[in-house]
């Protein structure tokens, strides 16, 4: 684990190094590099997209819960990129502000795993805000088929079935795949307690009553993960819609 993945220093699990990137990580850079406003990283940890932007002489805003992710970015910058950088520590979900319609793009990486829904809500609501029109955002979760819920996946489906909000939402703590690893307990202090892992229906829902189109949506291979994360080749979900309202 310790060579495609960073932890952080909040215990909010790790982030991904900038050698392992997604696809959906790297449209966002793509993006990014012909956008006519400044763009957003959310829940960046040290920065996952904002070095890769910057090399190519993009400006970026790097968002993280701590700011001591933010001044660990700040000084692997390169001091003549430096002055597209701009760091902004805080919570997304209620202590940071942006203006109105001043960004055409948002990434949201691994963050809303740690969410229940209504906080989801109230962060597209934000997001929603702060975009242009036809503003994007990128969104990349760890999916309702990460490896630790194989054990657990029928209770995923009936919970579902039944409209439950959160579906997704389970605790680790006595999780059937962990119990046997032999870092369990270091792998526990590195979490929060609960994660939400995200399906595509229900992140699809959220972002579609808060005026977003969905562009592209899917499942992919987790391969920065360890094999006690694993299971059949989906356990990322990606999803870019279009601000339309």
């Amino acid at each position: 684990m310790e060579t495609k993945l960073i932890p952080t220093l909040n215990n909010m699990g790790w982030m991904i190094t900038q050698h392992h990137l997604d696809i959906y990580t790297q449209s966002f850079i793509d993006y990014a590099l012909t956008a006519s406003k400044p763009v957003l990283e959310v829940g960046a940890a040290y920065g996952v997209a904002a070095p890769h932007i910057l090399k190519q002489g993009g400006k970026i805003i790097v968002n993280d819960l701590d700011s001591r992710h933010l001044e660990c970015l700040y000084a692997k910058t390169p001091v003549h990129l430096r002055s597209n950088l701009t760091l902004l520590a805080g919570s997304c979900v209620d202590e940071i502000e942006i203006e109105r319609g001043s960004l055409s793009a948002i990434l949201c990486g691994r963050v809303f795993q740690f969410f229940d829904a209504q906080t989801i809500s109230l962060c597209l609501e934000r997001f929603a805000r702060w975009l242009e029109p036809n503003g994007k955002v990128f969104i990349i979760a760890d999916s309702i088929f990460h490896g630790m819920n194989e054990p657990i996946f029928a209770d995923f489906l009936q919970r579902k079935s039944t409209g439950c909000p959160n579906p997704g939402r389970v605790s680790l703590a006595d999780n059937q795949r962990l119990a046997t690893h032999p870092n369990k307990e270091g792998i526990l202090a590195a979490m929060p307690e609960y994660f939400n892992f995200i399906d595509i229906e229900t992140m699809a829902n959220l972002l579609n009553k808060t005026g977003f189109l969905i562009e592209q949506a899917s499942y992919f291979p987790a391969r920065y993960y360890d094999e006690v994360s694993l299971w059949n080749g989906r356990e990322g979900v990606g999803l870019v819609s279009v601000l339309i309202r």
